[in-house]
């Protein structure tokens, strides 16, 4: 669920993996992305790095369903996103939607924010959700919805170069407890683009998000039995703390 999707050469070859393309936006049949942010985390979640095989995403087989419900300058209103939401609670099994990657995030309107809610009902029917934690850091209480939603994997930004969390990255804890629940790299991470140029540059959790959704979709498909709770669970236990501050970075960077 983001700005859309560009037919970038990594999602269409050796095959076409874009299996359905919604435009709650402007309506579109075809698949197209006027932001370049949607291109850029579906690179990172699932790209096959057909121009450059270190730009390879981490579920390079996936099929894709993009969902457009943000605009051309990355906003939206937040009725559009419960109704990106309700199409996968609807339809995910008629497009075997085992992991949803939300990489935006809004302000928590309160303890029964409808984000947070719908995010929530998505996990109860077995999907796999991952969500940005939020790029309001270093204050703490800045965690964004639906990443607030205590069930649902929260990640958060790590600095590579530094090995540090990234400034940026939002901090816990919510009205539910500690939160990210992990890091994952988001500085100048390289990706897909929209543009002319295959691969550009990006900064933020919304690109730490997909790293994570990735590696989900590809335990899931390792191991078709595994229950979303028990990813969650699994890449958790597989963390390195690095300031062993919740609040901060959750469990710690995933070791991958």
């Amino acid at each position: 669920i983001d700005t859309g999707i560009f037919p970038h050469f990594d999602f269409l070859f050796p095959k076409n993996r874009i299996v359905k393309f919604i435009d709650l936006i402007n309506k579109s049949q075809q698949p197209y992305d006027d932001n370049g942010h949607g291109t850029f985390v579906a690179g990172i979640a699932c790209g096959a790095g057909i121009l450059n095989q270190s730009n390879q995403g981490f579920a390079p087989k996936a099929n894709i369903v993009a969902i457009k419900a943000l605009g051309n300058t990355g906003t939206s209103d937040s009725n559009v996103i419960l109704d990106a939401m309700q199409w996968v609670y609807e339809n995910y099994k008629q497009y075997k939607i085992s992991v949803v990657c939300m990489s935006f995030g809004a302000d928590i309107i309160n303890g029964n924010d409808p984000l947070s809610r719908g995010a929530d009902a998505l996990w109860k029917r077995g999907i796999t959700v991952v969500a940005a934690a939020g790029n309001s850091g270093p204050e703490r209480g800045t965690i964004k919805s639906p990443g607030n939603n205590p069930n649902i994997i929260t990640v958060g930004g790590l600095d590579e170069n530094s090995m540090q969390i990234a400034d940026f990255s939002s901090r816990g804890p919510t009205i539910f407890g500690f939160k990210p629940d992990l890091v994952a790299p988001a500085v100048d991470v390289i990706s897909c683009s929209n543009e002319v140029e295959p691969y550009t540059t990006m900064s933020g959790t919304s690109v730490a998000t997909p790293i994570i959704a990735g590696i989900c979709a590809s335990l899931k498909s390792k191991f078709p039995e595994i229950k979303n709770n028990q990813i969650k669970q699994y890449l958790m236990n597989n963390c390195k703390k690095l300031t062993g501050d919740r609040n901060i970075e959750g469990a710690g960077f995933l070791k991958f």
